[in-house]
């Protein structure tokens, strides 16, 4: 396999066997968690709101204060699957459970050496977010999340679930906060990539 990078295009290509696989290249890569599906996979939903509403609007407000900033963004929606290399990879859920209030924030990656940016988001978001947490990874969903293999990261790829929508004290604070969570996820992301 050889790697070949066209920086002033932004693309890195992978030839092998195959052919030639084309990989976006941005700093940051944003997922609205199920933004785009009309089936299956989508999303939890409340009295309160609906998961897959709200995704875009953290991922849409963070995309935009980062661009703004001059960082460069790969925004994208549940179901991208196209290889992206990039510094940092966030993917934006909500959460939610039968059981009023059973859950909350968590987060998700796929091996340790994306662990230093999960406990420095769940630290930072911690200052905002002043309900419950899980543990790191308490799902299978959040340790194998069908997306870590679409990014190619040098610092981290995390699941951030940033609180549960059938809880009516969290629902609440976070409906009213959605482009506040933007904020919060854009100063994390550009944070992390030390800009």
């Amino acid at each position: 396999t050889l790697y070949i990078g066209y920086g002033y295009l932004n693309k890195y290509y992978k030839i092998s066997k195959g052919g030639i696989l084309k990989y976006d290249h941005a700093e940051i890569y944003i997922q609205a968690g199920h933004e785009g599906r009309t089936k299956g996979s989508t999303g939890t939903s409340s009295s309160y709101g609906n998961e897959i509403d709200w995704t875009p609007v953290v991922a849409d407000e963070a995309t935009r204060i980062l661009t703004e900033a001059g960082i460069t963004v790969i925004r994208s929606k549940a179901d991208r699957k196209k290889y992206s290399v990039v510094d940092l990879a966030l993917s934006i859920h909500f959460d939610g459970c039968v059981k009023q209030c059973a859950t909350g924030a968590s987060i998700g990656y796929d091996d340790p050496t994306d662990k230093p940016a999960a406990d420095e988001w769940k630290s930072f978001y911690s200052t905002y977010y002043k309900h419950k947490w899980h543990d790191d990874n308490f799902t299978k969903n959040l340790r194998y999340y069908y997306n870590y293999k679409y990014t190619i990261t040098r610092d981290a790829e995390l699941v951030l679930e940033l609180g549960d929508l059938s809880c009516p004290t969290q629902a609440k604070w976070m409906k009213k906060n959605l482009k506040n969570l933007g904020h919060v996820v854009a100063y994390f992301a550009a944070k992390r990539i030390n800009k």
